[in-house]
Order: C-alpha cells, then structure tokens, then sequence
C-alpha cells in the first residue's frame, strides 16, 4: 500500500490530520481512532507507508485494545479503554495537540484507610511533532544526524508527547498506579529483521536475558541471539515474540528491510523500574503470523510494545512519556554504517544469519 492510497482509505473512514515537512515527509493522525500516528512516508505522498493498516479490522469494526487493533505506528494504550481525542491545538510549525478525559471505575484507599467503591478521573494529553535533525542528534550522536545529509538518504520521523494527569477531584489526597503502553505496528516485509539489543550478560558464561519462547520454539533460522542483541525476521509468515526485561533493556530498537533498503527505528524515555506485575517490565518485539496452517485472513506485520513505568499519581500531578519513530531510506553502505554505529553489529553478519 502506498502512502496515498493509505490517507484515501482513512480519510474515508475518519477524521485524519497530516503533518508534512519539506523533503518529502510525511504522517497522518486519526484523532478519533484513540489519536493514532497510523502510518508515515519519507518519499512524499506517492512513497511507501510504512505502517500497518488493518483493513480487515476497520471494515469489520471491530477493535479492542489487547487482542485486536486499526494497526497504527504509535498507538496510545491506557486502560483500559481508547476513545476519541479533541484537536487542543494545530500551530503553523507541524505539531498536533490533543485532549481527552477518561473516567475509571475503582476502588479508592483513603487516608483513613477504608475501601469504598469511586472513580477516578485523568486528563490524557498527546502531542505529535515532526523530528528534525538536532532530534536525531539528540538520540543518536552526531555521525547518524550527518549522515541524513546525503543526497541519496531519505527520512521521516516524528515524536509523541504522552501525559497523564491526576484529576480527580473529589479526594485529592489520593494516588492511583497508572502507566502507558505505547505500541507500533508496522507492514512486515519478506526481507526485514527486526533488531532487539540488550545489555549483555556480566560473566561471559551467563545466560542471556531473554525470553524466546512466548509462543513456543521459533523454526530454525527465524530468532537469532547475538552477545549483545536479537535478531527476529519479521516477514508475518510465523507468530514469534522477544521479551527483554527492562533491567537488560536499551532505550530503542529497530528494524532494517533488507529489500526496501529500509532502517526503522523507535527510541523511548528508560524511566525507573516499575513495581508491580512483570507485564510492565519488558520491552516487547512481535511477528504476527497466521495461528493456523493455510490461514490467509490476517493482516501480517511486526509490531514493537513499550511499556513505561508505573507510577503511583497525585492530584493533580502529571506522567510524561516520550516515544520517537524514524524511518531511513538509504544504500547499503549507508545503512552498514547507520547499524553498525546504532547496535554495533555488522550489517553483514545480520544478512548472513537471517537471508541466508
């Protein structure tokens, strides 16, 4: 799907907002589908769209925040429902702001120490920019940001703002756990690798951080461990997943298509850990694949699941967390150097266990 036939298809479903830049850049914003960047190009508006539209789940109407999902590259999940955001503010410069408020059924623990059933109120804020160049500088040093100068290296990027405050009113002594997940998914291509990197292990003899097994033992060639970074080929042939705890974590991950000659990269706020259940201390990548041999009404992609700390919220106090995607067009020595610089692992190493 091209980037054009991307925003004629949503902009026939919903509300759609675009933010473009001057070489060629561009995303679009559903507001109303929970104020989803759902896809972007670097290539202007005939370029590649490089997220997931999940036709099949639009035209059937059907979502829900775990199992099911519009598809989309940065995806706001707080539970434990989505909604509609109001457009707060659209300067000249390519921002979007936007507002909503969300009412949660709970039980509160006061002061006093007694349960009695309430609800809570927060107010979610979302803002969506374009990156510039000293964004990337900031995030990846200066050699990445140099080399975007190149006349034959395309890109677009964009961050988001995410916030949440504590407005409950009614007892404004009491704290609420809150966190966000910030979920992308992303068109799966037959030649892409998804690169997960982790902190390595102290003792060169210790067991490497992970979890692999999710859904079960990945076939031959599909999930590689380096000493310092997974590979996972993400073509949406095979349901696979990589779990890395925040402790072992690095804030970004990305994915590099081979084909597409394509580097995608998503960086994000490495906040304290969280305290409660281990679904808030991992830092997710995903192929989806069919769930059954010979099932062919699916929508194949990978997706990346960040998950931000948890947060015990006052009145009136505000979460913030910041999640940043790029996608980089370039040769193949320019993306050797881009991997090397970012991961540290060879692009040909990556090919040689993953394409061959």
């Amino acid at each position: 799907m091209s980037y054009r036939n991307a925003i004629d298809y949503l902009g026939s479903k919903t509300r759609i907002f675009e933010l473009c830049n001057q070489i060629g850049g561009r995303i679009v914003i559903c507001p109303d589908w929970n104020g989803n960047v759902m896809t972007s190009t670097c290539d202007g508006i005939d370029g590649n769209s490089f997220g997931l539209i999940n036709v099949n789940a639009i035209d059937a109407g059907k979502t829900d925040w775990f199992y099911n999902s519009y598809g989309g590259e940065d995806q706001l999940v707080f539970f434990p429902e989505n909604g509609k955001f109001v457009i707060d503010s659209m300067p000249q410069h390519p921002v979007v702001r936007m507002r909503r408020s969300v009412r949660l059924n709970t039980t509160l623990n006061t002061t006093l120490n007694t349960a009695h059933k309430n609800h809570a109120e927060f107010d979610l804020i979302r803002t969506v920019r374009l990156l510039e160049r000293y964004d990337v500088h900031e995030a990846f040093g200066d050699a990445v940001a140099i080399s975007l100068d190149q006349m034959d290296v395309s890109f677009v990027g964009f961050i988001t703002a995410n916030s949440i405050v504590n407005s409950t009113t009614h007892s404004p002594l009491w704290t609420h756990p809150v966190s966000v997940q910030i979920r992308g998914m992303f068109n799966s291509g037959q030649s892409t690798v998804a690169i997960i990197p982790f902190q390595p292990a102290e003792e060169p003899e210790s067991e490497i951080p992970i979890d692999t097994n999710f859904f079960g033992s990945s076939p031959h060639g599909r999930l590689r461990l380096l000493p310092s970074a997974a590979l996972l080929r993400t073509d949406g042939k095979y349901r696979c997943q990589v779990t890395v705890p925040r402790e072992q974590a690095k804030p970004f991950l990305g994915a590099l298509d081979f084909r597409e000659g394509t580097l995608t990269l998503v960086t994000f706020d490495m906040l304290d850990l969280p305290y409660s259940d281990e679904l808030e201390q991992k830092v997710q990548a995903y192929n989806h694949g069919p769930t059954f041999p010979g099932e062919t009404d699916f929508a194949p992609f990978y997706k990346f699941n960040i998950f931000s700390l948890i947060h015990e919220l006052p009145h009136d106090e505000t979460l913030i967390f910041h999640q940043s995607t790029l996608h980089i067009n370039a040769d193949n020595r320019t993306l050797a150097y881009l991997v090397q610089e970012i991961f540290g692992v060879e692009y040909e190493q990556i090919y040689e266990k993953m394409m061959r």
